[in-house]
């Protein structure tokens, strides 16, 4: 299956020299936040294919107009052609008053409330986050500090993706779009990224 990954900005190859021959075979898009709800209601009109997505920490304006017939799964679990994908919104807390944000131990809890669904679910595909896991592609100011919580759900369940924006690739970190943490793929969303989950990810 492919997937179109898209996170916190407007990528000219999806919209201004957009060309549908160069993006065959989409049957699902996948937003890690960030980005204006016009843009990914766009993107599943000329891909005729759903949208799961999850806020990012500037995504409060959701609350009043959400990106029309997309599907918000922050802490939800859903199945999708055999895939379940887990979803957690917002970046950690940073003392913004509209930001979409969580302290550690809010996501922590969050999680904790997921478990026995998680469980059920028997295991988790993907973790659709905006914000990096601890350690793997974050930074060390507060507001693009990773949770440690997303780091430990690695460890437990060893999802076959962990993909997030957040940490624009343009910053300067010297990140690399993907890493793998253990049996896991750390994806970058930034921009935009196919994910052809049949082969190995395309950088």
């Amino acid at each position: 299956m492919k997937i179109l990954i898209v996170a916190d900005t407007v990528d000219p190859m999806l919209y201004d020299h957009f060309r549908r021959d160069r993006f065959p075979d989409i049957e699902l898009i996948l937003s890690a936040g960030d980005l204006p709800a016009w843009y990914l209601s766009y993107l599943m009109s000329v891909f005729n294919a759903p949208l799961y997505y999850v806020r990012g920490n500037h995504d409060y304006d959701y609350e009043r107009e959400p990106p029309e017939g997309g599907d918000n799964i922050d802490s939800r679990i859903i199945k999708f052609k055999g895939l379940r994908i887990l979803g957690f919104e917002g970046s950690m807390f940073y003392h913004s008053p509209k930001a979409v944000q969580r302290t550690e131990r809010q996501m922590w809890w969050q999680w904790q409330k997921l478990k026995f669904k998680i469980k059920l679910a028997k295991k988790v595909d993907i973790i659709l986050t905006h914000a990096p896991p601890f350690g793997i592609h974050d930074a060390e100011d507060q507001c693009h500090k990773g949770f440690v919580t997303f780091s430990k759900m690695i460890h437990k369940y060893q999802p076959r993706y962990f993909i997030h924006g957040h940490t624009h690739l343009n910053y300067g970190l010297k990140q690399k779009r993907i890493d793998v943490v253990n049996k896991t793929t750390v994806i970058n969303g930034y921009g935009y990224h196919i994910l052809d989950t049949d082969e190995h990810s395309t950088p």
